[in-house]
């Protein structure tokens, strides 16, 4: 680590959690993050900011207008470009030094399966049922804690599945079925607050999994109310008829029938 790179992350390497050896593995470290709307827009930054080695971020989106409510790394003048070359270029102006492998594509198994093995945590910013369960089920097969999350109007829910410790869940045991009527901002609205307060959460979540300090969240659902700042948190077991991560031979796809 450079004079520069000790002067930047300075306040991390003066927390004992973390410490010099833990900003280190945060250098280290490779994270993919699949969607770059509020919730990326939110964590995104700051894992750059953290020091994350190696940043992969897929979206296949491009930046409209209502994005700007929340989504923070984009300005007008980004009206119609692709949401990850836009929010590359915003990070890259704040740390040329950053390695970002931007992916404009929709997420399917031939990305998850050429990326994923690289990752030490994988990102949910998703807001689709489809792709939640075939990022889930990658994350599974290859042992990768995956760090999920979702807002809709005041409502914010956080979870870790984190297939390495025998008895945490993975989200196909909270959500074994398809949800064909996934909720959006676009049709129900979304408090921009609560959008970065959750995915503030999903980088801090990341971060305790690679330093190792903390208690991580696997293992529950944590609940949080914009309306009121009520949170509560939902124990979550382990379904042993899971058809993703209740044995080896259930690692086929969901979505081949």
């Amino acid at each position: 680590m450079n004079d520069n790179e000790l002067l930047r992350y300075s306040r991390h390497i003066f927390l004992n959690e973390i410490d010099l050896d833990g900003q280190e593995k945060l250098q280290q470290a490779t994270v993919m993050i699949i969607g770059c709307g509020g919730l990326g827009n939110a964590c995104i930054p700051i894992l750059a900011g953290a020091g994350i080695g190696h940043l992969i971020l897929c979206d296949h989106d491009v930046i409209e207008y209502s994005n700007l409510q929340r989504q923070f790394a984009f300005t007008p003048k980004d009206i119609h470009h692709t949401k990850v070359d836009v929010i590359a270029h915003y990070l890259h102006q704040r740390n040329s030094d950053l390695n970002i492998t931007p992916i404009n594509a929709y997420i399917n198994t031939e990305l998850l399966e050429k990326y994923v093995p690289k990752c030490d945590v994988i990102v949910d910013c998703t807001d689709n049922s489809k792709t939640r369960h075939l990022i889930n089920q990658a994350a599974v097969k290859y042992n990768i804690p995956l760090v999920s999350a979702s807002v809709i109007q005041f409502s914010g829910q956080l979870a870790v599945f984190d297939s390495r410790l025998a008895n945490s869940p993975c989200y196909a045991c909270l959500f074994p079925e398809l949800n064909t009527e996934d909720k959006s901002c676009s049709q129900n609205g979304v408090f921009s607050p609560l959008v970065h307060q959750i995915g503030a959460a999903q980088a801090a979540e990341v971060m305790k999994l690679i330093i190792g300090f903390g208690t991580s969240s696997a293992g529950k659902m944590v609940q949080f109310e914009g309306i009121d700042f009520s949170t509560y948190h939902l124990a979550l077991e382990k379904n042993p008829h899971c058809p993703v991560c209740s044995s080896s031979n259930s690692l086929h796809s969901y979505f081949s029938k």
